[in-house]
């Protein structure tokens, strides 16, 4: 580090005392349709309770079309006198807190064959016999269970509402696929001793109306909960044509309602999965509540090159706050698809690995 002479340092910290500080120039912004306080931060270079403070806002979900917003202005940093790197420490692993009694992926990790039955476009549950499936989830299974050490549990990953083009009837842009088809998949992941993952897509519906249905078969042990942002569609958005969002409080919403289910059936703790491959698909995510009775998992999704997934991971797993850890893997998308041991290689390993 420099050293400076007294007296010019003397001078350097008077300067300083006497000197204003720079003034923080206020901007006002109208609230346009489908922003939210993270969007309108990032976009001017501030945090969510910057400017919930700066307007006496209460619940930073609730912003509505045409509120006028006062963006506090953010002052520049003072200079700083370059100071030597200190010595790089040697890499340790972060502390694991310990899961939750009811924990399922606290315990063992998941590896789950995506789809639907009536498509192999979907994913490559559709594109497999149940005979298949079952053989190939189990060997998958084995391969990660070597790469982790770790127990492994396979996993059917049923989509079981479908994002629409067209608007339907009832205008929502999503289609239920029938519960005899769906429990009769169910009915095969029990018989084999494997998860089976309700994945939901909402279209221009809610999560309300949506986990309804399904109420029944999540109160089953080993029937889990997965929701898709990328179709969870806004206004007169559409899928297929906008890229979809979900609140903090769509998803703190499915958690208390697995919660309740949990608790009112003595049952181990439910897995609630969720995507992620931009920031704008969950635009308030440091607002995700956790709950002991829930195992939260943000699942980067989208396909590519090594590359661009680790990297996507990194941003949307590593380095932002994750209960559970989760990747998609697309069987005929990713180039140079990875395997086991270079999935259990990125930080941290994830807990939940979805093949589509």
């Amino acid at each position: 580090m420099r050293r400076f002479p007294f007296v010019a340092l003397a001078i350097a910290l008077a300067l300083a005392t006497l000197a204003p500080a720079p003034a923080a120039a206020e901007t006002s912004y109208t609230v346009a349709y489908g922003d939210t306080l993270w969007s309108i931060a990032d976009s001017h270079g501030t945090t969510v309770s910057e400017i919930a403070r700066a307007n006496n806002i209460a619940d930073p979900n609730l912003i509505y079309a045409g509120q006028q917003l006062t963006i506090p202005g953010q002052a520049p940093a003072p200079a700083v006198p370059p100071a030597a790197p200190p010595p790089e420490p040697s890499p340790q692993p972060a502390p694991v807190p310990p899961a939750a009694p009811g924990s399922i992926l606290g315990n063992r990790m998941i590896v789950s064959y995506y789809g639907n039955p009536y498509t192999g476009v979907m994913g490559v549950l559709g594109q497999l016999s149940k005979a298949a499936l079952v053989a190939e989830l189990k060997y998958r299974a084995t391969q990660y269970q070597a790469a982790s050490g770790r127990p492994v549990q396979p996993a059917i990953h049923f989509v079981a509402t479908v994002a629409q083009a067209s608007p339907g009837a009832d205008n929502m842009y999503r289609a239920r696929m029938p519960m005899d088809l769906i429990n009769e998949y169910a009915q095969l992941a029990a018989d084999n001793d494997m998860l089976f993952i309700i994945d939901v897509q909402f279209g221009r519906s809610t999560v309300q109306a949506e986990l309804a249905p399904y109420l029944d078969l999540l109160r089953r042990p080993y029937v889990h909960l997965a929701m898709d942002p990328e179709f969870d569609m806004w206004g007169s958005e559409r899928p297929g044509v906008d890229l979809g969002h979900m609140t903090a409080e769509e998803i703190n919403y499915a958690q208390s309602v697995l919660a309740r289910i949990v608790e009112d059936n003595n049952l181990p703790n439910k897995i609630l999965m969720v995507y992620q491959f931009t920031a704008s698909m969950l635009p308030d995510k440091s607002y995700i509540q956790s709950d002991p009775r829930v195992d939260l998992v943000v699942n980067m999704d989208g396909f590519g090159g090594q590359g661009i997934k680790i990297e996507h991971y990194n941003w949307y797993v590593r380095d932002t706050p994750v209960e559970y850890a989760g990747i998609k893997l697309f069987l005929e998308h990713d180039t140079n698809l990875m395997t086991a041991k270079e999935v259990m290689g990125l930080t941290p390993p994830p807990d939940f690995v979805v093949y589509q």
